[in-house]
């Protein structure tokens, strides 16, 4: 959500990007797989 909005829905998986991440919450970062999980990990810049 921003500025009470939803931006995107959907599994994780699918819907996190860095370009997401950074329009949402205004943080540059990367986006890697977490090898354990398996989820999207993100990692600022």
């Amino acid at each position: 959500m921003k500025d009470g909005r939803i931006v995107a829905e959907g599994a994780p998986s699918r819907i996190v990007s860095a370009e997401l991440i950074e329009q949402v919450f205004g943080l540059p970062c990367l986006i890697i797989d977490d090898p354990v999980s398996h989820t999207p990990m993100v990692i600022p810049r």
